[in-house]
């Protein structure tokens, strides 16, 4: 096996380790994907069933990914395991058993979906001429206190400034959301986790019989896991065994509920499990894993991990400071070109920022300087409102009780407004077969057969899921086509979307897949094109890589980000998050900032908050120079364009150029 998946000793002896449950330390770049394979291929070899193996991963991609390296180790008659996502794991696992998990009936809806539900609720909880929380917050409210099993007024009470009065209400419009989800048959994405960690549980019968489908779980990317899925793991576990693969020095989604301490404290929650580390790099230089061993060293947190590079090349960091953040961006862009004139391809090259709007200036000069460029992020396929508007029609023809697709796709008609698709959804819902719900809307709609023959084409195409997508673009475009100005555009959408269908057996599968696991727009409109330069967030950047990569605004109120400035939890996120994209970088490293290394330093007047010594925190201050070249760049002379990007507010007699 050694020989076949070219493993070092360190992934030779996690892979092959069968005393027990196991975590894996996995530092960035150390081939943590290529040991869980191993891991996959070493029991099957030993003569564990493929099917009592549970691979679980983030996305569907990398479970994709690693069943297809998998398949081309062990052969691809032999891998039968299941491999996805936590959500598709738990649906897929309460759809074979709808009864014991009380399934029967339900759809899974999105968070789109969700604010629009949580708007019918808010009004009525809302009081006249006071602020509210709006509907997408309440949504996020009750989403991160339902994956980190936290009571919402706990929550509430521990995270937010809201009044008792104000607490007390949004947890009666938690409540009455939970209530409506019920009463509809709704799924979402929460509930997937939750009801299934639930069951297992509290219900001793259903535990045992989950169970004994598995005798090994392999977990990816353990340090983004949440408390909810930590008492997923903890369900399954004994008699299966955990292997777990991770990285606390990546724990970066605590705005998502991913808990630290599900890495950190792994041993003292499984008590006989053992920790194996992998530090030798294969993507860095040493001199871009000596400044990122620093930046952990300088934590007060132990990670007690110290990466070394498996290559040879010497290549030292560099670190550059600018008078503005469009001196900073255009010199990157004058760079980017220089060195593709010099031969090198565009998708070589990363630019790495803390926010989205920290890159305006930089993506600015990227447009103006026609350099091909791709912002990872985006609306998903799936949330964009052309294709809510098809798939809407789609879940309507599948029952009368979903009032939100009933009610987009009657309001989509002219002269249907909010009211009257109430009436007709109420109408509706008053029957149990869907055919009779059908006779009852043709009477409300005298004379516009076609609202009918939409339910009546998706009906006829429903087993085939692709064909089933074209039939209902093509009779929805009239009405699209006046809804979107740009609408060659997106009707292109509709094409990659019959694609994506055909690989599902049928509509509620591909539904249901692509609503836990978006495709992003900007993804699907660029498949052809290649050679980009990739503009990401430092969030987003994480499990990419890159030869060149340049970090831009790593300054004062960036790193860590003002609005972690005196929680030090927080602060070691921040850290975490600068670690993650200093190690994204393959040969060169170059970190810009808007900074005077011979002044104090300049924080934004919001930051305001300190602690220790007094002085807010930089990461970056005590940074050893032995660890980079510094410079300063001189400011080229600003065109008369530049002229145009100054504010309104700032243009004074003080700074008209003439």
């Amino acid at each position: 096996m050694t020989e076949l998946l070219e493993l070092n000793t360190e992934q030779e002896r996690a892979a092959t380790y069968d005393q027990g449950h196991v975590l894996v330390l996995a530092g960035a770049g150390t081939g943590k994907t290529r040991t869980i394979i191993a891991r996959a291929a070493h029991l099957i070899r030993q003569g564990v069933d493929p099917e009592r193996i549970l691979m679980l991963t983030f996305t569907r991609r990398a479970a994709r990914e690693m069943t297809e390296r998998l398949k081309s180790i062990v052969g691809r008659d032999r891998v039968a395991l299941m491999a996805g996502t936590f959500h598709h794991f738990c649906l897929y696992t309460m759809r074979r058993m709808p009864t014991l998990f009380g399934l029967e009936g339900t759809t899974v809806i999105d968070r789109d979906d969700q604010n629009q539900l949580m708007k019918l609720i808010r009004v009525e909880f809302r009081q006249k001429g006071e602020k509210f929380p709006r509907a997408s917050e309440l949504v996020r409210l009750c989403s991160f206190a339902r994956n980190t099993t936290q009571p919402m007024a706990e929550y509430l009470n521990r995270y937010t400034d809201y009044e008792p009065e104000m607490v007390e209400r949004i947890c009666a419009a938690a409540i009455k959301f939970d209530q409506r989800k019920r009463e509809n048959g709704y799924l979402d994405y929460d509930d997937i986790l939750f009801v299934f960690a639930k069951r297992l549980h509290e219900d001793p019968s259903v535990r045992e019989r989950v169970r004994r489908f598995y005798d090994h779980v392999l977990v990816d990317e353990m340090q983004d896991t949440n408390p909810l899925q930590w008492l997923i793991l903890d369900g399954l576990r004994d008699p299966a065994q955990l292997f777990c693969v991770g990285d606390d020095a990546q724990s970066i989604y605590a705005f998502r509920g991913a808990d630290f301490r599900n890495v950190h404290s792994f041993t003292s929650r499984v008590p006989d499990a053992v920790v194996l580390r992998l530090e030798e790099n294969f993507r860095s230089t040493q001199g871009i894993l000596d400044l990122s061993n620093w930046l952990l060293a300088d934590s007060p947190i132990r990670y007690n991990k110290q990466l070394h590079a498996h290559r040879r090349t010497v290549s030292t960091p560099r670190l550059l400071n600018f008078d503005s953040d469009f001196d900073e961006a255009r010199w990157i862009a004058d760079d980017l070109i220089e060195r593709h004139e010099a031969g090198a391809s565009w998708k070589d090259h990363m630019i790495i920022t803390r926010t989205g709007y920290g890159a305006r200036a930089v993506e600015s000069f990227m447009v103006e300087k026609k350099i091909p460029y791709r912002f990872v992020g985006g609306v998903s396929l799936l949330q964009a409102a052309h294709v809510k508007d098809l798939l809407c029609l789609i879940r309507a023809s599948a029952s009368q009780h979903d009032e939100l697709a009933w009610m987009r796709y009657l309001t989509m008609w002219p002269r249907i407004g909010d009211v009257t698709a109430a009436k007709m959804i109420r109408d509706m819902r008053a029957h149990a077969h869907m055919d009779d719900a059908i006779d009852a809307l043709k009477i409300r709609l005298k004379g516009r057969s076609n609202i009918i023959n939409g339910i009546n084409l998706v009906q006829e195409f429903w087993d085939n899921p692709a064909e089933t997508i074209r039939q209902t673009g093509q009779f929805l475009e009239p009405i699209l086509e006046n809804r979107y100005d740009n609408w060659k555009v997106r009707k292109k959408d509709f094409d990659l979307l019959a694609r994506l269908a055909a690989r599902h057996r049928s509509l509620l599968a591909f539904i249901e897949t692509y609503t836990l696991d978006p495709i992003s727009t900007t993804e699907s409109r660029r498949l052809e094109e290649t050679d980009l330069v990739t503009l990401t967030t430092a969030h987003s950047a994480k499990g990419t890589e890159a030869p060149v990569c340049y970090l831009i605004r790593v300054e004062p109120g960036m790193y860590p980000h003002i609005r972690s400035m005196g929680v030090r939890d927080q602060e070691e996120e921040e850290r975490r998050t600068l670690y993650v994209a200093m190690t994204r970088a393959k040969d060169e490293l170059i970190i810009t900032r808007t900074y005077s290394p011979h002044g104090p330093i300049q924080m934004p007047y919001s930051a305001g908050r300190t602690y220790g010594s007094g002085e807010p925190v930089y990461f970056l201050q005590t940074l050893p120079e032995k660890l980079i070249d510094t410079g300063d760049v001189d400011s080229e002379p600003a065109e008369f364009d530049d002229y145009d990007q100054i504010s309104p507010w700032q243009r004074n007699e003080d700074n008209v150029p003439f």
